[in-house]
């Protein structure tokens, strides 16, 4: 808008200039005639006219109409780059909140195995001990409550957009796993009437907690999708601006 201006103002500048700067020229050629015609006050009026009020205006209001752009283009380059700076924070939060969700889950999964568990040789014949999964698993809720919100909120920001369709597919992913083993919990933990359960009875939770190369399901529906998201979102916030 004002660089237009400049250039609508800039033709009519140069013909003041023109006029005025003829004007005076002629005033000064012609001084005593017009002098003596006019008086010497009338002249020194007009050549300042001219010269000043003509000339000097007309090049003032350029000036400033120039200063304005210079503001517009500051300030726009200043909105710009406080944006960018916006748009790295919401990158960093993100990945933040993802890396605390990751490393939750896995410290639940340590904690359920070295805490929560009967001694057995076998794992299929342990038993867990239900005061220990209540707690524990309270905190898996947490992880997964916020993988869901992350799923549903990432689509509404612009930070991450040219990777929305992948990142909410892996974190939905990694967030359904989590579900099936909190469902597991609500529909088994009523049934409880001893202070342990027997882990044959919590099939997700026995794949969960088992061997990790046994774990088929954890490293796939949970494992791989945040490491794919972590590892996106990681390339974005270190890819060069556009």
């Amino acid at each position: 808008m004002e660089s237009s201006l400049v250039r609508r103002l800039a033709p009519t500048v140069a013909a003041s200039a023109v006029i005025s700067l003829g004007a005076a020229t002629v005033l000064i050629v012609w001084h005593d005639s017009i002098s003596r015609w006019a008086g010497p006050e009338a002249y020194k009026t007009l050549l300042q006219f001219f010269l000043v009020v003509v000339l000097g205006g007309g090049v003032s209001l350029l000036f400033q109409a120039f200063n304005r752009e210079a503001d517009r283009r500051t300030e726009r380059l200043r909105q710009l780059e406080l944006q960018a700076i916006g748009v790295q924070e919401a990158r960093q939060r993100y990945l933040s909140e993802l890396i605390d969700q990751y490393q939750q889950v896995k410290r639940v999964r340590r904690l359920l195995r070295a805490t929560a568990l009967t001694h057995a040789t076998d794992l299929l014949d342990r038993s867990v001990r239900v005061s220990r999964y209540d707690e524990l698993m309270g905190s898996l809720l947490d992880a997964q409550l916020s993988l869901e919100t992350m799923a549903r909120t990432i689509p509404a920001g612009e930070s991450l957009s040219p990777a929305v369709p992948e990142l909410t597919c892996a974190i939905r992913t990694a967030e359904e796993y989590l579900r099936a083993l909190i469902t597991e919990y609500e529909q088994v933990r009523p049934q409880a009437t001893q202070p342990e359960i027997s882990i044959r009875l919590l099939p997700k939770l026995a794949e969960f907690l088992g061997p990790y190369g046994d774990a088929e399901l954890f490293r796939v529906e949970f494992v791989e999708p945040m490491n794919t998201v972590l590892a996106r979102i990681e390339r974005i916030i270190t890819e060069p601006p556009d």
